[in-house]
């Protein structure tokens, strides 16, 4: 994998874990932790990963393909992790022991990281040069 595919894949990832911990903070507070919600919380997060990851796998690779193969490819790709994710809420929604809002907010931790650091971070860059 590029470098900077890399480098960025790894800074979502941890991110996203700061983002959790975020999430589970504001759980304790109100008064809204369990123990399916943590669960929810994690196994959403780690399908999360999983699928960002096979996206920055998916980029790297088709980028060195003719247009038509990268096309195909990347379509199937993209097929198969909104497979995984429909599998994930299916079976959030069917265990008894996974909060499906918990396994929601762990599917789109790596959106709302994207988002924070575009909006926050860039942001700060842009005022500090």
């Amino acid at each position: 994998m590029h470098t900077k595919l890399r480098e960025e894949v790894n800074y979502v990832t941890k991110g996203v874990i700061v983002y959790d911990l975020i999430v589970m903070v504001l759980l304790l507070i109100t008064s809204t932790f369990s123990k399916s919600m943590l669960l929810g919380l994690l196994f959403g997060t780690m399908i999360a990963i999983l699928n960002f990851r096979l996206l920055a796998i998916t980029i790297n690779k088709s980028v060195t393909m003719p247009a038509s193969k990268a096309q195909i490819y990347s379509t199937s790709q993209y097929m198969l992790r909104m497979l995984i994710t429909g599998v994930v809420i299916f079976v959030s929604v069917k265990a008894p022991y996974l909060h499906v809002i918990g396994v929601a907010i762990g599917l789109l931790s790596p959106k709302f990281v994207i988002l924070a650091k575009a909006l926050l971070i860039d942001k700060l860059k842009r005022k500090e040069a």
